[in-house]
């Protein structure tokens, strides 16, 4: 199947709308995409500088973004300081477009195939595992802080499994080693919890799993279900 064919495929069952918006968006001004990620709270409306506590101004600029927070004092206290309008967002320390990264993570979301990204927007392979190994990364952490109440409970049925996440776009450039993340489901209700541990051994599942569910009397475990009756 060619790529165009692919695409419109694609188009039809993600919604085309979003995604021709995006794509709009990547042909627009600089300033039509600063401006719609500030509505969408995505990037910072206003920068406060650290040195005068005033307000910093947005700044047309020679830069990959067009604009950036400047803050320029003259006199005894002259002063020169800039910062990136993606400071602290979720396009922070990227070499992509912001447009770029919207679209790469628009399709990751729609489960989007590697290969397909790679041709379509032109960019390596590595890219586009280290932006989807990245997205998960946030949604683990995302799940591990949230993960506050006990599950299960009498007559309930938890599925439970572990599995690795890389650690590599929070840290740019290097290679470390993942972390194991011990996790389960509800059934029916759909609650869950996740917790990061540093080894996988019996005695530190078991207690985890004591903190995390609610168990009855007896609760007995068979290929990844926590049976508790």
């Amino acid at each position: 199947m060619s790529c165009r064919v692919k695409h419109r495929a694609f188009e039809s069952q993600a919604g085309m709308y979003d995604l021709e918006f995006l794509y709009g968006l990547k042909k627009g001004s600089k300033k039509e995409v600063i401006a719609w990620c500030m509505s969408m709270d995505m990037i910072a409306k206003e920068y406060i500088c650290p040195t005068f506590g005033e307000k910093m101004v947005l700044t047309e600029i020679d830069c990959s973004d067009g604009y950036a927070w400047v803050c320029r004092k003259f006199g005894v206290n002259e002063h020169h300081i800039k910062r990136t309008v993606r400071k602290g967002s979720w396009f922070s320390e990227s070499k992509l477009t912001i447009p770029e990264v919207s679209i790469l993570t628009y399709l990751w979301v729609k489960k989007t195939p590697n290969d397909w990204i790679t041709d379509e927007m032109n960019v390596s392979e590595p890219t586009v595992v280290d932006w989807k190994s990245f997205c998960r990364e946030v949604c683990v952490d995302r799940l591990v802080k949230d993960s506050k109440e006990k599950i299960g409970g009498v007559g309930m049925i938890v599925e439970i499994d572990e599995s690795k996440f890389g650690k590599r776009k929070y840290n740019r450039g290097k290679r470390v080693d993942g972390k194991w993340v011990f996790g389960g489901v509800e059934r029916g209700s759909k609650r869950s919890f996740f917790c990061v541990v540093e080894d996988r051994t019996a005695e530190t599942l078991i207690e985890i799993t004591k903190k995390t569910l609610s168990l009855g009397p007896r609760c007995f475990r068979i290929a990844g279900l926590l049976i508790i009756a």
